[in-house]
């Protein structure tokens, strides 16, 4: 498979009086041409803000201090304004977690979907309603002639993440961003948006970055795994041997912590503590202070992102005489 999108040493900070909050430092990763590529993290370790980073709709007071972002032979750091305008919603979508935030409450469904086409492929108002229509119909919404013409609040949970996933591949992007593009549905709805960003992207060679924090999503949907952790990436592996052996410490954490059928359902295992703040962990490692294995070293020493081989690395001491170099320091 081929490159499609690449990061480098990424580093997005937000700026607040006489403070700097690094919220991603220095990330690294590749998405390959139909892959799915799964991001996980609790909640503050800079997952939505990398996404946020790759699409360039950082909100004001922040900003990509360092770092590339190559997407199809172009370092999308570079681009005006108006370039990053011509890629975004044509060759990398997005898919927000939130639909009824992300939908505009006072245009029809159809008037949405249909300003993406007339954008960036110069359809006119007929070709642009009939073209979503017809998306309307591959993301499996009934009645699709008379929903263009209903508002997003008519509309279920369910049906309206549907106009999102049909908004974001109605250009046929190359690379499809999803940023929890399940939460708050059930699980009968969550299992057949799977199936259906599935189903696209076995349809259309789409590469999709899947940002979530269930476990059980990314057992289904993803090829490959990054684990962030307060805004670096602390694990990268191939989806089995992610769940099969973990390497990191706070990635065996949160596969302790997944529910099991033939569990005590009356205690459940978690992660003592909290993820620390942007930038409150001066040295050592940021997992250090929630590791039941931490030691002296991992408290004064910064681990580096330790190559283990098979396309797995890891930022852990413990995993230092197993890996076979050193890729990042950050």
């Amino acid at each position: 498979m081929s490159t499609i999108l690449e990061i480098q040493n990424l580093k997005t900070q937000f700026h607040g009086e006489n403070r700097v909050i690094p919220a991603v430092d220095g990330i690294s990763f590749s998405l390959q041409k139909g892959e799915t590529l799964g991001v996980v993290g609790e909640s503050g370790c800079g997952k939505s803000v990398t996404s946020l980073s790759i699409m360039r709709l950082l909100a004001k007071g922040a900003k990509i201090a360092e770092g590339r972002i190559h997407f199809n032979g172009r370092d999308l750091l570079s681009l005006s304004e108006a370039q990053m305008r011509s890629v975004r919603g044509n060759e990398i979508a997005m898919i927000f977690q939130e639909p009824m935030t992300s939908l505009n409450p006072v245009y029809t469904i159809g008037k949405q979907l249909s300003e993406m086409t007339m954008l960036h492929r110069g359809y006119s108002k007929k070709q642009a309603l009939d073209h979503a229509v017809e998306m309307l119909k591959k993301v499996n919404i009934p009645r699709p002639e008379k929903i263009v013409h209903e508002y997003p609040h008519q509309l279920s949970g369910g049906m309206r993440q549907r106009v999102m996933i049909a908004m974001a591949m109605s250009c046929d992007p190359d690379v499809l961003i999803a940023d929890e593009p399940t939460t708050a549905l059930d699980v009968t709805i969550q299992a057949q948006i799977l199936d259906l960003m599935r189903d696209l992207r076995d349809r259309q060679s789409t590469s999709i970055l899947l940002i979530t924090h269930d476990l059980g999503v990314v057992a289904e949907m993803c090829d490959r795994v990054i684990v962030m952790y307060a805004g670096q990436v602390v694990e990268a592996a191939d989806v089995n041997s992610l769940f099969e052996r973990p390497a990191h410490p706070y990635t065996q954490g949160l596969m302790r912590s997944i529910p099991k059928v033939d569990a005590d359902l009356d205690r459940l295992e978690s992660i003592p503590g909290s993820v620390p703040l942007p930038g409150s962990v001066r040295q050592g490692c940021r997992f250090a202070s929630r590791c039941e294995q931490a030691h002296d070293k991992c408290l004064s020493d910064t681990p580096p992102l330790f190559e283990l081989g098979e396309g797995r690395q890891s930022r852990c001491w413990l995993n230092q005489e197993s890996a076979i170099g050193e890729v990042q320091h950050a």
